[in-house]
């Protein structure tokens, strides 16, 4: 995964031919980028996923002080779906672990009972 820097930046939108490539490359590293945070969410692996955002936010942010008006309404389009499926993951890990606590804690309950 590459990362923004000053000197790339110019290069490829200076002459504004290269601004879609660019943003396509941008677009392919967010799906990179979303794909392992759905895979650390769904091996509940959550450093892993915190650390893998964390890098997605820092691309976020330094794509929109190099020139926010490279990103069009449809990179934020796709943007918001990546978030909305990690939204979904995230429920979902959340459901599961409810559901295990609320196991556990029967499970205490009835040894509880049984050792009485």
């Amino acid at each position: 995964m590459s990362h923004l820097n000053d000197e790339s930046l110019p290069d490829r939108t200076k002459d504004g031919l290269g601004n879609s490539k660019w943003v396509e490359d941008m677009r392919t590293q967010f799906e990179e980028l979303n794909h392992h945070i759905a895979g650390a969410i769904t091996d509940k692996n959550f450093a892993r996923a915190v650390a893998l955002d964390s890098a997605r936010q820092d691309i976020l942010k330094d794509l929109c002080l190099k020139d926010p008006a490279l990103v069009d309404e449809g990179f934020f389009t796709f943007i918001e779906h990546c978030a909305r499926e990690n939204a979904s993951l995230i429920s979902q890990i959340e459901n599961d672990m409810e559901e295990l606590t609320t196991k556990s804690s029967q499970q205490m309950r009835m040894q509880v009972a049984y050792s009485r």
